[in-house]
């Protein structure tokens, strides 16, 4: 699919959960609150595995490496999306840097899900930008909260900047942008242990609040899902 026809999906998917073409996203609470069908689980990984995905009747689930940054999290629910919505498999596992034609049309869409084309426009134009420096990238990639590999390599590809400058941008990102005044939670994990999210846990507490399941179910039901916190009443994930 080409480039101008995924940007499209990717916007009136943005339309769809309340989002204009050029805002940021708070993705994963977003997606958890828009998407009532979705279950969330963030699983450990091998590092070449980015994610996954299964649909079953009106259910749909993405898995996410949680040994990966938050921008790349981000990005692999973007791409996950794809799949669950735009691609008929009912099961595929996601492997970083495929040479699928599918797996580059859901990164495509990803990309520009998480910023479309005219979004990135519309920054270089509020921000007077006419050369890419790390500086400004990496301010970039702050802002719409997305990995800087995927950030540099969208430039690449948009002849903004040149090959040799994409590998020379590639260096120590975290230390870079701590330089710059910002924290590191963007290259770090969002979540970065076994835990899941979304409709699976609704679903578990409403069966509960049914009487359609015991309590002892219930917590089996949550442990299955690492839900330790909910079972034993701990705050943090």
């Amino acid at each position: 699919m080409n480039f101008f026809k995924l940007n499209e999906l990717a916007i009136e998917f943005r339309s769809d959960i309340g989002i204009n073409h050029s805002d940021p996203i708070d993705f994963f609470p977003l997606i958890t609150n828009k998407l009532k069908n979705l279950t969330i689980a963030f699983l450990e990984m091998d590092d070449e595995i980015s994610g996954a995905c299964y649909k079953f009747d009106t259910q749909k689930i993405m898995f996410i490496n949680s040994n990966h940054s938050k921008g790349r999290q981000r990005f692999t629910a973007a791409h996950e999306i794809y799949h669950l919505f735009y691609d008929n498999t009912p099961f595929t596992i996601c492997n970083i840097n495929s040479d699928d034609e599918i797996e580059k049309d859901a990164d495509n869409f990803a990309s520009f899900l998480l910023m479309p084309i005219n979004a990135l426009y519309n920054y270089k134009k509020d921000n007077n930008i006419e050369k890419w420096d790390l500086n400004l990238i990496i301010d970039c990639e702050q802002y719409y909260q997305i990995s800087h590999e995927s950030l540099i390599y969208r430039l690449k590809n948009n002849d903004e900047i040149t090959f040799e400058e994409y590998i020379s941008f590639k260096g120590d990102v975290k230390l870079n942008a701590h330089r710059r005044g910002y924290d590191s939670s963007l290259y770090e994990p969002y979540i970065s242990k076994n835990y899941t999210l979304g409709n699976y846990v609704r679903l578990v507490e409403e069966a509960f609040e049914k009487e359609l399941i015991s309590n002892a179910r219930k917590d089996e039901y949550l442990l299955d899902a690492f839900l330790d916190d909910l079972v034993y009443n701990m705050e943090d994930l």
